[in-house]
């Protein structure tokens, strides 16, 4: 969405809002702003000052959160726009067309080491990674994303988002030390932040899992019980339950507790989730203590 498109949006919502709530413009402006400020801003014919902006939402009871979610409710960020690109590739199992955006991605990057191109050619990389385990991928482009992560003072959607899509392209060691600092970072009241760090360590403790790591994947498990709480997602609270299975239980148990699981995902209506589970069962042999 272009700036001008953007602005006159943020009127129209604006608007909508003060409207719902049936503020005057003349009562919602007093104190803060002149009332033809706010009727432009309306109309989209100006914008307001950040202080100004917060202000009036607060007045209207409305979050800033809330009413940038309602600006930008539709669009999708070029990131997550690559994403669905290069997933559809992937589940149509091609592969070598994979491998040919990888190639111009990384070749991008070599050239423009800058963050969009350092995001999106290690994302192609884990998913090729995904589907063929021993796909090499750059050392340079890990080693820059692991700097990253490992520097940034902020985690927001996008570094949870990135760190989750590309963990299969780190070692063992480079993912655990991206974990603790996550942690250290973002472990705090907000729920969303408590759900992206559940989601991260249900992820690392899959890939442990994958490469036959029990051990650690135990400990991770351990941290995960100490964080997850009855208001986690579906998806997590599945996952922790299905590990815990296979890290605790004997080979029998492991796999009538999980087919029942299974089952409940069926029944609540995830039979592509639950598909895939089945896959993994068969494709990952039970852990040798």
């Amino acid at each position: 969405m272009q700036k001008a498109e953007t602005f006159k949006k943020a009127g129209l919502v604006f608007k909508k809002i003060r409207k719902q709530r049936k503020i005057s413009i003349s009562s919602l402006s007093e104190g803060i702003i002149s009332s033809s400020s706010i009727s432009k801003f309306e109309e989209g014919r100006t914008q307001l000052s950040f202080i100004n902006l917060s202000q009036l939402l607060m007045r209207m009871h409305v979050s800033l959160d809330e009413f940038y979610c309602k600006v930008y409710a539709g669009q999708v960020d070029s990131y997550t726009s690559f994403l669905n690109q290069i997933n559809y590739i992937y589940q149509n199992n091609d592969l070598p067309a994979l491998k040919k955006i990888a190639n111009e991605k990384i070749s991008h990057f070599k050239v423009d080491s800058n963050f969009d191109n350092l995001i999106e050619s290690s994302s192609v990389c884990a998913l090729i990674r995904r589907a063929d385990p021993s796909f090499h991928v750059d050392s340079k482009i890990k080693k820059s994303l692991f700097d990253y992560l490992d520097k940034v003072e902020h985690w927001d959607f996008i570094e949870f988002s990135v760190f989750n899509n590309c963990m299969l392209i780190f070692d063992n060691e480079m993912i655990e030390s991206a974990l603790k600092e996550m942690l250290y970072l973002n472990l705090d009241n907000n729920p969303k932040n408590i759900s992206r760090i559940v989601s991260a360590f249900s992820n690392a403790i899959d890939i442990f899992y994958r490469r036959k790591d029990y051990q650690k994947a135990k400990l991770l498990l351990g941290q995960i019980e100490k964080i997850v709480d009855d208001q986690s997602d579906l998806i997590n609270r599945f996952k922790q339950k299905f590990f815990d299975n296979l890290l605790s239980l004997n080979e029998k148990q492991a796999e009538e507790n999980n087919c029942f699981l299974i089952e409940f995902l069926r029944l609540v209506g995830s039979n592509s989730l639950a598909t895939s589970y089945e896959k993994y069962i068969e494709k990952y042999s039970f852990r040798q203590n």
